[in-house]
């Protein structure tokens, strides 16, 4: 596919999306969005996960830039304004997001398949006091496991 029938088929949609919790963009140094055409997009800012739900907004969003070119039709009487704004572009799109919480998933018993072998052995954390304490109980234990 060549460029000019790309450009024509890609369209480019700008959407707001506004943080329930006051989250600061510029402190993370990565920002991915994960299924923005879905129903429930995933925000991932570094390590930290977001989820998002689409709703209608009552208004329309506008987007605006600072204009450095400050420009008064009477420079005489008229006041400049501090900051000086251009309309960039406007969207209907709006996306709440909020953060995302990990949840352990209930597991079926039922359907659970264990192996035997490992459901009867008790798995003990280890503690030795010293490398050379382990080293000679691991060796004591490797020496019993080949004699069996």
């Amino acid at each position: 596919m060549d460029n000019e029938t790309q450009s024509e088929t890609e369209e480019e949609i700008l959407v707001y999306a506004e943080f329930e919790d006051s989250v600061n963009l510029n402190k993370y140094k990565f920002v991915h969005v994960l299924g923005i055409d879905t129903k429930h997009p995933v925000f991932q800012l570094d390590d930290t996960f977001f989820t998002g739900t689409y709703e209608n907004p009552l208004g329309t969003y506008m987007f605006f830039e600072e204009d450095p070119t400050i420009q008064s039709s009477d420079p005489l009487f008229d006041r400049l304004p501090a900051k000086n704004l251009k309309y960039l572009c406007k969207t209907r799109k709006l996306i709440n997001v909020e953060h995302a919480y990990v949840t352990p998933k209930e597991e079926d018993k039922g359907n659970e398949v264990v192996n035997d072998d490992t459901q009867n052995e008790d798995i003990q954390p280890a503690a030795f006091n010293s490398i050379q304490e382990a080293l000679e109980i691991f060796k004591k234990e490797w020496e019993n496991k080949i004699k069996e």
